[in-house]
């Protein structure tokens, strides 16, 4: 409980000086004094040992593709932000920055006592690079340039400049650098995707190659044509089947003919006239005109031959020849026969061919047109790599160098002036804390809050 109201009491008591700052500063005025002499003096001690330091600016311009895109399309796709956040990590990278502590010899004490880490950090701390407002591409369109500010402090004018204009250069270099290394790597890739597309789409065609070798007439192609071949060997089949009938009618009719004891003069008579009875219903071309005019030719060539011979039946050489013509046509019916059969094979699995090889064409369809889309966005990186080496791609120029200063940013007079402040209100705090710790009541209120005795009553103030 007596904790509890000593706090209450303090409080009262600094919301009492609070309200009286003048009573607090004529009770509290020495040890105030003696802190604000002595941030005086502290301030005065720094202001004298601190060096002014000297504030340099430079600016860059980061323009975007200057060519329209209408013959140029871009291999990348950052923004303007992403660009200058690229650009900046580049130029203050560890190597870049040792290389402009050492050129221009900064932070020496830094750099002898912590090292050269230390030193680089200090100096990436101390420069600033701030996005200026963009110049705007067009309506609906991204901003075709950004400009950058850079700003360092140091204690030496001249150093001070040089170093804004190294880092503004650095930012020149970085941006030719970046904008090639980048469009080369474009290229690489889409010339490397170009070989494998190219890769892939050879061996789909060999295969859609190989495929149409190996199923050779029963492509989908060749299905009318065998399709018509068919039908010409079905009507060969049925005037073979035909000339078989009439070439054993005609076999057995010579066997009837050619009785025993039958001259072969007898029989040339007998096949002249069958013969005149054939021309006399039929024409030349008719198989049963062929084949009377053959067995004419055979028994005239048998007579000659055996001209005392009486012929007898099966033994001339009009029966052999009948046999044989029979047999003949026999043989090319089989043979018709077994061509039909592959054939109908040939035509019944074209269906199942037909969507393999369609599934192949089609596989060589996108891959030829992958190989072409390819090809075309090499051509555009290599354009644009062309473009990047040229300076006609993204480009970084200084715009406004940096030039020594004539006074230091912050003067010595200021920063005593802050010092001067801030001991001040160093000072106050010091008095409110007095009045925390030892509480002055000056008000009723305090009185009724610091014990449980009423007051009736209080003199006023007298000045």
């Amino acid at each position: 409980m007596d904790e509890f109201e000593g706090e209450s009491v303090a409080q009262q008591g600094v919301a009492d000086a609070l309200r009286d700052p003048r009573g607090v500063l004529r009770r509290r005025w020495v040890p105030m004094a003696v802190v604000f002499a002595a941030g005086v003096v502290a301030s005065v001690v720094f202001v004298l040992l601190q060096k002014p330091l000297y504030l340099a600016r430079a600016t860059v311009l980061v323009e975007s593709q200057k060519v329209s895109e209408e013959f140029v399309r871009p291999t990348t796709q950052e923004d303007a932000l992403e660009r200058i956040n690229a650009l900046t990590a580049e130029v203050l990278s560890q190597q870049n920055l040792q290389q402009v502590v050492e050129q221009h010899d900064l932070y020496p004490g830094v750099r002898k006592a912590r090292g050269m880490t230390d030193a680089i950090v200090l100096l990436k701390n101390d420069v600033v690079v701030s996005l200026d407002k963009g110049i705007a591409g067009g309506s609906g369109r991204p901003e075709r340039a950004r400009i950058l500010s850079i700003e360092y402090e140091y204690d030496d004018p001249k150093i001070v400049a040089d170093v804004a204009n190294d880092i503004a250069r650095l930012f020149n270099v970085a941006g030719m650098k970046l904008g090639s290394q980048q469009a080369r790597l474009t290229t690489e890739f889409m010339r490397h995707e170009v070989e494998n597309n190219e890769v892939a789409l050879r061996e789909q065609t060999k295969k859609v190659s190989d495929y149409q070798q190996e199923h050779r007439g029963a492509l989908p192609t060749e299905m009318e044509a065998n399709l018509r071949r068919l039908e010409r060997l079905q009507q060969q089949r049925n005037s073979l089947a035909m000339q078989i009938a009439e070439a054993e009618t005609r076999a057995a009719s010579i066997t009837a003919m050619t009785t025993p004891g039958t001259a072969p003069s007898a029989r040339l008579q007998e096949l002249r006239a069958a013969l005149a009875k054939e021309l006399a219903v039929n024409t030349e071309d008719h198989p049963n005109v062929i084949s009377l005019r053959r067995q004419i030719a055979l028994v005239e060539q048998d007579m000659k031959q055996h001209p005392t011979a009486s012929g007898v039946p099966g033994a001339g050489s009009v029966a052999v020849a009948a046999r044989g013509e029979v047999t003949e046509i026999r043989a090319q019916l089989a043979q018709t026969d077994k061509d039909i059969q592959e054939l109908d094979a040939l035509v019944a699995q074209a269906p199942a061919l037909a969507e393999q090889l369609q599934a192949l064409q089609e596989r060589e369809t996108v891959l030829r047109e992958t190989y072409q889309e390819s090809l075309r966005k090499l051509k555009e990186a290599e354009l644009a790599q062309n473009l990047a080496l040229a300076q006609q791609g993204d480009r970084v120029s200084v715009l406004d160098p940096a030039f020594p200063p004539s006074k230091p940013e912050r003067t010595r007079w200021k920063t005593g002036a802050a010092g001067v402040a801030g001991s001040l209100a160093l000072a106050m705090l010091v008095g409110l804390f007095l009045e925390w710790q030892n509480p002055v009541l000056l008000s009723k209120e305090s009185l009724e809050a610091a014990g449980d005795v009423p007051v009736f009553g209080c003199v006023p103030r007298i000045v």
